[in-house]
């Protein structure tokens, strides 16, 4: 009898195991389907009540992540927001549901090439106004190396540079594996060591200046780095995980020309 149990349990479990790897499979072959080679990026500009437009650019991974950046158009353009979630198709593959902290976005997936904005029910936006984006003719993202990474977050927390301060950053340039930048205060270098996608800092030195506000910040962005093991570059974003997969700095791209 207990040897019938333990087979009726070991071909449960497999059974089980066999679903999950059905529905994955299907769930990357509906998306391959749909929108061919991933990642994948879309643009354009969507109407605005009080502004000249809103421009999009949407990135889909493959792995269902995806990030959003928007930017209200208009004399003051720094109304830029970035949102990262998770995406999905129904079982159709003609809607796409982008789902974050704050809700969701429904999309209709009108061609691999071609998504247009749907309202909150996921009906059509009854308009003549163009709700399109459109896919790009080529994945643009950045490269983890020889780009400037400006510090925005530090475990989830907003980093902004005090006026007449150094904005905390830091650019690894890949000829000799050395790690410049600032921590918001003072400049910092050192090395650091890439595989893959694991990533570690050290040593790293820093200048003595005094710190006021920044010191805080400084002690923190120090600690994340030395805390580092791993990274991931979504788009136009570097994000840095420690050992237990959690996410210690977020960093936007700022291009310098």
């Amino acid at each position: 009898m207990k040897r019938m149990f333990l087979f009726c349990y070991f071909l449960l479990a497999a059974v089980f195991l066999v679903g999950c790897a059905a529905a994955e499979r299907s769930g990357t072959e509906k998306a391959e389907a749909t929108f061919g080679e991933l990642p994948a990026s879309f643009r354009g500009t969507l109407p605005c009540a009080d502004c000249p437009g809103i421009r999009y650019q949407l990135s889909l991974f493959a792995d269902g992540v995806y990030t959003l950046e928007t930017v209200y158009l208009g004399s003051d353009e720094a109304n830029r927001y970035h949102e990262k979630g998770e995406w999905s198709l129904d079982g159709a593959g003609k809607t796409l549901t982008l789902t974050d902290d704050e809700g969701t976005r429904l999309w209709r997936v009108q061609d691999a090439s071609t998504l247009e904005a749907l309202d909150l029910e996921g009906n059509e936006i009854e308009s003549s106004l163009d709700y399109t984006l459109k896919r790009t003719d080529g994945f643009v993202t950045e490269t983890l190396e020889d780009s400037y990474w400006r510090l925005i977050e530090l475990k989830g927390e907003p980093v902004e540079a005090s006026q007449g301060q150094r904005e905390a950053h830091l650019v690894l340039h890949s000829e000799a594996n050395r790690v410049a930048g600032a921590t918001g205060c003072n400049q910092l270098s050192g090395s650091y060591r890439l595989e893959g996608d694991r990533l570690s800092f050290g040593p790293l030195v820093t200048t003595r200046m005094a710190c006021m506000n920044e010191a805080d910040v400084e002690s923190r962005f120090l600690a994340a780095l030395e805390d580092t093991t791993s990274y991931r570059v979504l788009a136009d974003r570097l994000e840095l995980y420690d050992d237990e997969g959690k996410l210690l700095a977020l960093f936007a791209v700022q291009h310098l020309t």
